[in-house]
């Protein structure tokens, strides 16, 4: 079921959310764009329905513990962020984790994210595969789904952490996920399969949303990007990037392009873009990242 913009706009909501206090600078990625009047249009009916989807997950944990296993624990109503490189994943994630936590006061919402679950910077040059990061091979999803596992049996996992900065996973800084009612997760490769293992990241997913946006987008966002991370996190000695920092422009451009091109597309192209057809809901996104289109193959 497919909804234009202005046919989703036109979907009665009972959310209820004071938008004035949103810290969009917290939420909002590096070069990306909404406005309280699309977040209010757009992703209040969608709250109100992954909302409903969790409340009745809930009800069926609690019949299944109460009449089944006898137990009491939280299982977290599981829900998946994908998308190309640059498309905006991050910001819709960290939107959706807070305008759920608002209008759901009572119930605890995580987030995570699958960019800790990248091998160590220090093994992905072992392996020669550092022009590989961010593709399949570049992941311990073994563990993600491990952790997942333990996740979605109610227990308390220390799970991986990432640092954009040096471009690696943090060495013992974990994010505990502890029985949360809804938890987020967001990454390139969630809905993949790859490897032909007996489980997949998606198994522990249960609803997938996937960001879909044309591939020349995708690549301007992304330049767009590299040049502001060029003047303002590449000019830190701790950076991934550091030698970069004297760049001039027209250099800049030329070496995100080369990235992209030999890097990202591929990845994009074939590793991300065929995943969409697994996801329940994909949200199209236009210029200046507006979603202008929601099409759903789940409620």
């Amino acid at each position: 079921m497919e909804f234009s913009k202005k046919q989703w706009q036109n979907i009665d909501s009972s959310v209820d959310i004071n938008l004035e206090d949103l810290d969009f600078e917290s939420l909002l990625s590096l070069n990306d764009y909404a406005t309280k009047q699309e977040i209010k249009a757009l992703y209040f009916p969608l709250i109100e329905m992954l909302s409903e989807k969790t409340r009745r997950h809930k009800e069926y944990i609690n019949y299944i513990q109460q009449k089944i296993v006898d137990r009491k624990r939280t299982i977290p109503f599981v829900i998946g962020v994908s998308g190309g490189v640059a498309a905006g994943k991050s910001t819709v994630a960290r939107l959706l984790a807070e305008l759920l936590s608002k209008h759901n006061p009572d119930w605890k919402v995580d987030l995570i994210t699958t960019d800790g679950y990248i091998l160590p910077k220090k093994e992905l040059l072992a392996q020669d595969i550092m022009s590989k990061k961010g593709f399949p091979e570049s992941y311990e999803s073994n563990t993600l789904i491990q952790h997942l596992k333990s996740i979605k049996d109610g227990e308390k996992v220390p799970t991986y952490t990432y640092s954009h900065l040096t471009y690696d996973r943090l060495k013992d800084d974990f994010h505990y996920v502890d029985q949360p009612d809804i938890l987020i997760i967001e990454g390139v490769n969630i809905f993949q399969v790859y490897g032909h293992t007996e489980q997949l990241v998606s198994d522990y997913i249960d609803y997938k949303i996937f960001l879909d946006v044309s591939l020349d987008l995708m690549k301007s966002w992304y330049i767009q990007r590299f040049l502001k991370l060029q003047e303002s996190a590449f000019q830190k000695p701790e950076s991934h990037f550091y030698q970069y920092k004297n760049l001039s422009r027209d250099e800049a451009i030329k070496l995100a392009t080369q990235l992209w091109t030999d890097i990202n597309e591929p990845n994009v192209i074939n590793n991300i873009y065929p995943t969409k057809s697994r996801a329940d809901l994909i949200l199209h996104k236009a210029e200046n990242h507006t979603i202008d289109n929601l099409i759903f193959n789940q409620f």
